[in-house]
């Protein structure tokens, strides 16, 4: 015989059979009053009519979708050619399966393409490192510099000018990436786990730097840099990485000694104590003209300046000839004919010579400035410090070059970068230059 229980379950009584069936004359744990319910097995295979409209909660795949940039490129044609508008969006996924769609503005400035004339939008240039190059990506951070360039230039100059930016800014990338690359390859499983504590750190900070909310700050990294949080947070990786690792190959090689602030200061002594500088002024007139000769002796009896009677004659220049440093000797050691030493000599600084004549010219002098030069020491403190700064400058760009060649030669990394360059060259020209 099957055994039977009534089970007071929140004040429902259940009754639980072998079998899946409810035997009437079972005996009870409890006493059953008249008004308990029974509750069969039955009753929890279906939906009563009062929770009909409940749903099976689920969580759809949407709502762990990462948000999405998308590009779009709009034409529309006048009488005079199409104009080319890329827009970008910003699309969240909802959890009921809708996107919500933010406009993060135009991608690039209006560009006038005529019908018919076929325009670049993206082209995967090649890889480096394994890392592919996109065309597309590539130009964002010049496309300004582009823009204006072709703007403010003719197409010609625009054409060189825009291969030369490529070309610079396309070694500075493959640059980064070998950077980049030898300082991963260099991180301890200790070193990659600081790393990701100070990147949870950083991303905290401009967070809160963007007023705490991270959907906001993401949206305001892509208006500011072009770029959502995890881009952003990467590059600060990537810069990060490259300091420290030039900072570790390079800067051990660029110590300044004394012997080297000593050698330098003697290379450029005559820099540091110039000469001081003479000027001399010269009123040349012709014979032939005996009223402003008369003139300008009538002047200069009346003891008027050098100046003055240049202005008064309208001579060019306010009678100014020659600037030279002035030698150690003097007026004595100037490149001069003699007799204009001689004159020079008799006389002090301002006044003016006796008249010279020679030819069919009669001519006053008059040294009117001598300018005296700051000497500096070099147990001056600030030329030191500037001393120091210009050197490790100069041999921390060498030695930075030294090692990236050395990382071209050692590391691979593709080859075929000239064909990439000529590629991107050729696309940048395509795509913002104006079509004959």
């Amino acid at each position: 015989m099957a055994i039977c229980r009534v089970v007071n379950i929140f004040g429902v009584f259940v009754t639980v059979a072998s079998g899946g069936i409810a035997l009437s004359g079972c005996e009870t744990l409890v006493d059953r009053p008249e008004t308990a319910t029974e509750v069969l097995a039955f009753d929890f295979s279906h939906v009563s009519n009062g929770n009909s409209g409940l749903d099976i909660v689920q969580v759809p795949p949407t709502v762990f979708a990462p948000e999405e940039i998308r590009t779009s490129v709009d034409i529309e044609t006048d009488g005079q050619g199409e104009k080319v508008t890329t827009q970008k969006t910003r699309v969240e996924k909802n959890a009921d399966g809708t996107e919500n769609v933010i406009n993060l503005g135009e991608a690039t400035e209006e560009i006038l393409v005529k019908p018919g004339v076929k325009w670049t939008i993206e082209s995967l240039v090649g890889q480096i490192n394994g890392r592919p190059v996109y065309a597309g990506k590539f130009m964002t951070s010049i496309e300004d510099r582009i823009l204006r360039i072709v703007k403010e230039n003719s197409p010609a100059a625009a054409k060189q000018m825009i291969e030369k930016l490529i070309q610079e800014r396309f070694q500075q990338y493959i640059n980064n990436e070998l950077i980049i690359s030898e300082a991963e390859g260099m991180l301890s499983p200790e070193m990659k786990a600081g790393i990701f504590a100070w990147i949870q750190s950083l991303q905290e900070q401009t967070v809160a730097g963007y007023g705490g909310n991270r959907t906001s700050a993401s949206q305001s990294l892509e208006e500011q840099f072009g770029m959502n949080m995890e881009q952003y947070m990467k590059e600060k990786r990537d810069e990060a990485l490259a300091i420290d690792l030039l900072r570790r190959r390079v800067e051990p090689r660029t110590i300044v000694s004394w012997r080297d602030v000593e050698r330098q200061y003697s290379m450029l002594e005559t820099e540091f104590n110039p000469e001081p500088r003479i000027t001399i002024g010269r009123i040349r007139l012709q014979v032939s003209d005996e009223l402003e000769i008369k003139s300008a002796q009538e002047r200069f009896k009346r003891g008027e300046t050098f100046a003055q009677v240049a202005a008064a004659l309208n001579v060019p220049d306010g009678g100014k000839w020659q600037q030279s440093p002035l030698p150690k000797n003097g007026v004595a050691g100037l490149d001069l004919a003699d007799d204009i030493k001689k004159v020079l000599l008799a006389v002090e600084i301002g006044q003016v010579t006796e008249e010279l004549r020679k030819g069919s010219t009669a001519t006053w002098y008059c040294v009117t400035n001598v300018q005296e030069q700051a000497n500096r020491s070099i147990f001056e403190s600030s030329l030191q410090r500037y001393i120091r700064r210009w050197l490790k400058e100069e041999r921390g760009e060498t030695e930075r070059k030294r090692y990236l060649k050395s990382l071209r030669r050692d590391k691979w990394v593709t080859n075929d970068i000239d064909q990439m360059e000529k590629r991107l060259i050729v696309i940048a020209w395509d795509r913002y230059l104006p079509k004959e």
